[in-house]
């Protein structure tokens, strides 16, 4: 019986680089300006989706006992990704699909 949340077989190369552009192209055509960068990593049978964006700064933070500078702060945020979801694949156009929350 097929189960969609366990198993799959190591992701060959032309399959990444397939895989790789095609998701490029969709967030570009369907979430332009809601990111400023994607990760797009493969390890074994998984295809692991992150996006980093520009931190939104409120007036007055970080306080100023935070042991960072604002600067420093706005840095931090930025090179933190957004785990997005997580593809498993199967085969040929076979893949399960995780999202994480």
């Amino acid at each position: 019986m097929f189960d969609p949340d366990s198993g799959g077989i190591k992701i060959p190369p032309a399959v990444q680089a397939d895989v790789e552009k095609r998701i490029r192209a969709v967030a570009e055509k369907e979430f332009k300006g809601h990111y400023t960068r994607l990760d797009i990593r493969f390890r074994n049978q998984f295809c692991y989706i992150d996006a980093y964006t520009e931190p939104v700064l409120t007036d007055g933070w970080p306080p100023a006992d935070w042991p960072e500078t604002r600067e420093e702060y706005a840095e931090r945020l930025r090179n933190t990704p957004t785990h997005l979801c997580r593809l498993r694949y199967f085969g040929a156009d076979e893949w399960g699909f995780a999202f994480f929350t």
